[in-house]
């Protein structure tokens, strides 16, 4: 359901023949005298040749190459091959055969184009090892993006790791935007587009909201730029994404549905306005988003692999979770080195049964968490899903005790199978509603309590997250057959997108029996 192609490739070498009711007055012309003939055929070069350079830009995103200028070590107790071992990460955090590489040149490359550089500086600064990093232009000299982290000085074998991945995800977002531009972006506007690439890809996604400003900065000065108009849309969903339900998040939600048309007026394979625009229709309408989702997909492909991320956790929501799990795959292979790529990964593996196969992707990570409170928050999440009752009792996981021990005591009951789990589902009931998340709604449904276990991944699935993803773990197959999921189904707007796509939920294939809702699609 993607929109029709121009009736010229992407050379433009179809447009160049002429259209049938010229064929007649060329036939006619040749029978005149030579000159007239020749200034004729003159005149239809000149005219191809004015639409060549005036016609719609289609063209794919040009290569962009960013030269590692090297950080210099301030401190002389830091490691001497701390700086090799920064390189090299940096060199593996870009796709091998994406549009943004790397070079380790010595110099930058010969040329008027713009020519990219990356380094900065390492040294300690009391328990921190602080980095300063800096993207420039070294032809114009320009800073495009400077950014100061702090590093804890007790994991200094980890900084390398984490270098790369900021620096990584900004200049990879960045570069990749300019790239898509039919001529160089003047260094003011990448340095507004990088600090929007900052904020949106922040692993803390409230500072998304601080993305607005330079992408509406960036569109005023270069309004023809699509990549531009996707980055407001991409703001606008960070800003919907901390707004919560409400007229607030309603308006930030139709601004960037607006943004992300016009930067599909200016480029109909913009895949990251495609991707974003399907992060803002109706949270129910998945047949929209779907649509969006495959459009990007099989538009131009992104560095980052978001494409593939979005639209398989939209697979995952509706039930479909084989194929989610292979879109994630595609999404992991490309951008591994972000902490939400392989954590997503992660959680859909468990979703589908495999939770031994989510164990690496989890720890993978926890290596990727930007700091310690981050990891400790993905090794709740992974001591959850793997119902590991010893690693909740670490403290530095935090939660309520009231839900640890709850927790505790469900995961140690399921796995002895005793009478003990009368006990464990009643200590979970009586957990506070904010403290009956997702962890006691699949928990619930492994120790047999179906219908408590329904209650809350009903009220769970008209959320953010989980979503409607929580119904489809295997603890939770008997909650399918609740007399109200039918209709809470229909709420989600699930039966309404499996009816049209004519597809099904993995839980109503294969050999039966299945639940009743499977026979009313």
């Amino acid at each position: 359901m993607s929109e029709p192609e121009p009736v010229s490739d992407e050379t433009g070498r179809a447009a160049l023949a002429p259209p049938p009711s010229a064929l007649g007055r060329i036939a006619t012309a040749v029978r005149r005298p030579a000159v007239l003939a020749a200034v004729a055929g003159l005149a239809l070069l000149v005219a191809a040749a004015a639409w060549w350079q005036l016609r719609p830009s289609t063209a794919g995103p040009h290569s962009m190459t960013v030269r590692l200028a090297g950080f210099q070590l301030l401190s002389p107790d830091l490691s001497p091959t701390l700086r090799a071992t920064v390189d090299s990460e940096i060199a593996a955090a870009f796709n091998a055969d994406g549009v943004v590489g790397v070079s380790t040149a010595s110099a930058p490359a010969r040329g008027p184009a713009p020519a990219y550089a990356l380094g900065g500086t390492i040294q300690y600064d009391g328990p921190t090892i602080r980095v300063i990093t800096r993207l420039t232009n070294e032809r114009s000299g320009a800073t495009l993006w400077s950014e100061t982290f702090d590093y804890d000085g007790a994991e200094a074998a980890k900084v390398p790791r984490h270098i790369a991945v900021d620096a990584g995800n900004v200049v990879r977002c960045g570069l990749f935007g300019a790239s898509t531009y039919q001529k160089p972006l003047p260094d003011a506007v990448l340095r507004d587009y990088m600090q929007f690439c900052r904020g949106h890809w922040h692993p803390d996604m409230r500072e998304g909201r601080k993305a607005l400003v330079p992408a509406q900065r960036v569109v005023a000065a270069a309004p023809d730029f699509s990549w531009g108009w996707a980055a407001v849309a991409g703001a606008y969903w960070k800003v919907d994404s901390s707004a919560g339900d409400g007229p607030a998040g309603d308006a930030a939600r139709a601004a960037g549905r607006e943004a992300a048309d016009k930067a599909l007026a200016l480029d109909s394979r913009n895949s990251e306005a495609l991707y974003i625009k399907s992060m803002l229709v109706d949270r129910n309408d998945w047949i929209a988003r779907e649509d969006l989702l495959k459009r990007a997909v099989g538009a131009r492909r992104l560095d980052c692999g978001c494409e593939y991320h979005q639209y398989g956790t939209m697979l995952a929501n509706v039930g479909r979770v084989t194929e989610a799990v292979e879109q994630l795959r595609q999404a992991n292979d490309m951008l591994a080195l972000y902490v939400y790529t392989p954590l997503t990964l992660a959680d859909v593996l468990v979703e589908a049964g495999k939770a031994d196969e989510a164990r690496p992707f989890y720890d993978a990570a926890i290596q990727l968490a930007p700091d310690a409170g981050f990891a400790a928050r993905i090794m709740r999440y992974k001591a959850t899903a793997m119902g590991d009752a010893d690693a909740l009792l670490d403290p530095a996981l935090a939660m309520p005790d009231q839900q640890r021990s709850a927790l505790v005591a469900g995961y140690r009951a399921r796995a002895l199978g005793s009478a003990a789990a009368r006990e464990a589902v009643q200590a979970l009931r009586a957990l506070p509603e904010d403290q009956q998340n997702d962890d006691v709604a699949l928990l619930l449904g492994d120790l047999g309590a179906t219908h408590d276990a329904f209650r809350i991944a009903s009220r769970l699935a008209a959320q953010r997250y989980p979503g409607p993803s929580i119904f489809w773990y295997p603890g939770m197959r008997a909650t399918l057959s609740d007399p109200g999921f039918p209709a809470a189904a229909g709420q989600l707007g699930l039966m309404k997108y499996w009816k049209a796509t004519r597809t099904k939920p993995d839980a109503c294939k294969g050999q039966g029996p299945h639940a009743p809702f499977c026979s009313m699609i």
